[in-house]
């Protein structure tokens, strides 16, 4: 059983180490690295998710080992999940994913840069970022930290302020798991996703601000270990 995952913005694939490290020997983890993120930050970065998924899907495209497997994208990764499956069933190269696991982000476009000046909206992104907890303490003043991260953030960011759920003609009955925490993303604002995932669906709740999964990383675990039957 192979597990693909796709991490937050400005986040990296080392992202899912605790919960790979949880499922080890239950679970193939394939983490995708986002283009200039990583591993791969000598590369351009994304300007849409549309894009993003192309790259994504050649990535999981290259890895599939022909059997079972599921996708899961936390946060900013949940939008890069839906857009790439709706890529690869439009491709019908794959079959289809046996479940998806989404967390941390309600099916709405939730960062509106518009009117930002260059200036204001870097410091928009810093404020947002720590707000989410995306980056340690000692790193919060350190300028060679935003140096380096600070365009990745931002480019993600603009990624998902262009994304308008409100026009997206995508459905499917794949069973589905959404993880979220009432303090982050309230179950009333993660219903809609609903509307993309007809079948069997699940919310489960866990308590935590936006990075629930760093406390919760072994009750996820166990979560998608028994809806994958491993």
């Amino acid at each position: 059983m192979q597990l693909y995952c796709f991490t937050f913005a400005g986040g990296t694939a080392a992202f899912f180490n605790q919960l790979e490290q949880t499922c080890a020997g239950q679970i193939d983890f394939v983490k995708l690295e986002y283009p200039g993120h990583g591993s791969r930050h000598r590369e351009k970065l994304c300007d849409t998710f549309q894009e993003l998924a192309v790259d994504l899907y050649r990535q999981l495209k290259e890895s599939f080992s022909g059997g079972d497997y599921a996708l899961m994208g936390y946060s900013m990764g949940s939008i890069a999940v839906l857009e790439t499956l709706r890529y690869l069933m439009g491709q019908g190269e794959l079959p289809r994913p046996r479940h998806v696991f989404i967390a941390a982000h309600e099916p709405r476009t939730m960062v509106n840069v518009d009117g930002y000046s260059a200036e204001s909206l870097d410091e928009y992104i810093k404020k947002r970022t720590i707000l989410f907890g995306g980056v340690p303490g000692q790193l919060i003043d350190n300028k060679s930290f935003w140096r380096m991260y600070l365009p990745l953030y931002k480019a993600d960011y603009l990624m998902m302020s262009r994304y308008d759920f409100d026009y997206l003609a995508f459905t499917t009955d794949i069973p589905a798991v959404v993880f979220y925490s009432e303090q982050d993303t309230p179950r009333a604002q993660m219903e809609p996703w609903k509307r993309y995932f007809t079948g069997d669906r699940e919310f489960v709740e866990y308590t935590g601000s936006h990075f629930f999964i760093n406390e919760h990383y072994r009750e996820m675990a166990a979560v998608i270990m028994e809806r994958l039957g491993v």
